[in-house]
């Protein structure tokens, strides 16, 4: 057993599992970190301003090229490698077009339409480019998990996040919250070439490879079926917080409920680990039966891993309320204990099965339960809202979570035990 154990764990770390949970978690410390430095470098008022333009950029987001990006991880892990390189010139092409696109949009909707926070205008003139650069990062990204190249993704993401902390730190004193933005500008152009270095052989290659039709059609059907199903889902949280700012009105349940949520959130980031390195080995699976064993097998792992946080999670909570966010903030520690259960449901559940099924080419099933988990939440948490309060949120995420969590195992199941017929 030990031995099976220990050949496991010499896979996975050969594979670059490691690397991309050891990069993505000092990723997201050095993101912290960088926040609370950002604050305390600038002036309450500016940070409000940058922090306005961010939350307008964050929509442009969800819809990062077309989902072109997320496609990669799909179309491009095939052996043939002029393929590979066809499918990724094509997501650049239609990906980019669509960003500028949107960035023209972006600059009417800045220039003419009234703002809550008219001083943050200019930032987000200044931000107009961002998404464009957001989504080669992405690509490259992507194309590099396709490509197995798990250690360099890692150090993708810690560079970028590395270079933003030490260049925001070292501009806002020149040039305040312009500074900021510039850091990011240039951690980003630094991050997206170190990544094309990476895949460079791929890229030399000469472009004899034309897409057909019913290739580009397939292609750009994954990525807006998987963009719309993964909008939906990312959007779920953003209700909830909308709902109970609109429902309650009370600035304590509020701030209770944003101290509550912080640091249980961060739970699915295990799941999402797992599931960056496990996502291009599921697309080049073709046996069903290995597929619903290996499937079995990490969803496993990862809810008893998921499960074991949490409750370590639930056990601590007080003390985190204490010594992290204060006493004043002692009345949420019930709140964050029903976080933990809700996001234990759904990195435990749901998200992993969520992926695989897009991975083995089921993407209509996603996009439809996404949308009904969607509906379902928005409504449990409205009525709920108001019939018991602040309490409702864990409720509501566990009832809608759960059942989609449910129906994606069922779904996959079925898929991977469908005989076929001749």
């Amino acid at each position: 057993m030990f031995r099976k154990i220990r050949e496991e764990l010499g896979r996975l770390l050969k594979g670059g599992f490691f690397h991309i949970l050891f990069g993505g978690t000092l990723t997201k410390v050095v993101a912290f970190i960088s926040s609370i430095v950002v604050v305390r470098l600038i002036s309450k008022q500016e940070y409000a301003y940058l922090s306005y333009a961010d939350n307008i950029n964050s929509y442009f987001f969800l819809f990062s090229g077309l989902g072109c990006a997320s496609a990669v991880l799909k179309f491009c892990v095939q052996d043939d490698r002029l393929k590979n390189k066809a499918f990724f010139n094509y997501a650049l092409k239609i990906g980019s077009l669509f960003q500028l696109v949107l960035l023209v949009g972006t600059a009417v909707f800045v220039g003419i339409l009234p703002l809550p926070f008219p001083q943050a205008r200019p930032y987000m003139y200044e931000l107009l480019l961002y998404p464009m650069l957001y989504y080669w990062i992405g690509l490259v990204q992507c194309f590099m998990r396709a490509r197995m190249k798990n250690r360099e993704y890692a150090v993708v993401g810690v560079l970028q996040t590395v270079l933003i902390l030490g260049l925001s730190i070292a501009f806002v004193k020149l040039w305040q919250v312009t500074g900021v933005i510039g850091a990011r500008y240039l951690a980003g152009i630094v991050a997206t070439l170190y990544g094309v270095y990476v895949i460079r052989d791929e890229l030399r290659l000469k472009n004899t490879v034309v897409l057909t039709k019913d290739e580009k059609k397939a292609f750009l059907s994954f990525a807006l079926t998987l963009l719309v199903a993964n909008i939906f889902s990312l959007i779920m949280p953003i209700n909830e917080g909308f709902l109970v700012n609109n429902l309650l009105k009370d600035e304590v349940l509020t701030s209770n409920y944003r101290v509550a949520n912080l640091i249980p959130q961060q739970l699915p980031f295990v799941t999402t680990t797992i599931i960056t390195y496990f996502f291009p080995i599921f697309v080049k699976m073709k046996n069903k039966d290995e597929i619903w064993a290996q499937a079995r097998k990490v969803g496993l792992i990862n809810l008893l891993i998921i499960v074991f946080i949490a409750f370590v999670g639930y056990l601590v909570s007080p003390w985190i309320i204490t010594m992290v966010y204060g006493d004043k903030y002692a009345d949420a520690t019930w709140l964050m204990n029903w976080m933990w259960i809700m996001y234990a449901v759904t990195a435990g559940i749901r998200i992993l099965p969520m992926n695989i099924l897009p991975a083995i080419g089921y993407t209509s099933f996603n996009m439809k339960l996404s949308i009904a988990s969607c509906i379902v939440h928005l409504i449990i948490d409205y009525f709920m809202l108001k019939a018991i309060g602040i309490g409702a949120v864990g409720i509501a995420g566990i009832v809608a979570y759960g059942f989609s969590g449910i129906g994606y195992w069922i779904y996959l199941y079925r898929k991977t035990h469908e005989k076929v017929t001749a």
